[in-house]
């Protein structure tokens, strides 16, 4: 019969620690980093290109189309908002042409209920599709029979 024995704590903590230091080892030695990459660089700011002319005119017409964009597409209900000024210039820009272009859709008369239409082919703007306009389909709107009611034939269903 054999005999088993148990282990002594020496033996077990050896065995702990030298899985702990190959573990570490492994850990440094897959890594990609260089000695260089621990020395110090010098000054590490970032330098700030100056915005041109150009920039802030593309950033304002950027704001321009999308604040006319955003305020049609709520037809006209939610009302042009002041935006903060930062000290970022394309953002101010952005945010000058974004107010602008809506208060320029507004002053224009973009706005009116006479020429604003809030659901498609409803011609004369009061909320619904009648049958005398543009967005009518008879097809599927109404009573379904397109023509003079004294052409249509009988449905039967």
């Amino acid at each position: 019969m054999q005999r088993f024995s148990r282990p002594r704590p020496a033996s077990v903590f050896a065995a702990g620690l030298s899985v702990l230091i190959l573990g570490t080892l492994g850990t440094i030695g897959a890594s990609d980093a260089t000695m260089d990459d621990f020395r110090p660089q010098g000054d590490r700011t970032a330098t700030v290109k100056p915005v041109t002319r150009a920039e802030i005119d593309a950033a304002f017409q950027d704001g321009w189309t999308e604040g006319q964009d955003d305020l049609m597409a709520t037809d006209c209900a939610e009302p042009a908002t002041t935006l903060p000024e930062g000290t970022d210039p394309l953002a101010t820009a952005y945010n000058k042409g974004w107010i602008e272009g809506q208060h320029a859709l507004i002053d224009g008369g973009a706005c009116k209920p006479e020429n604003l239409h809030l659901t498609p082919g409803d011609d004369n703007g009061d909320g619904r599709v009648d049958e005398d306009e543009s967005g009518w389909d008879c097809r599927t709107m109404g009573n379904r029979v397109c023509g003079p009611q004294s052409d249509a034939k009988r449905i039967t269903h």
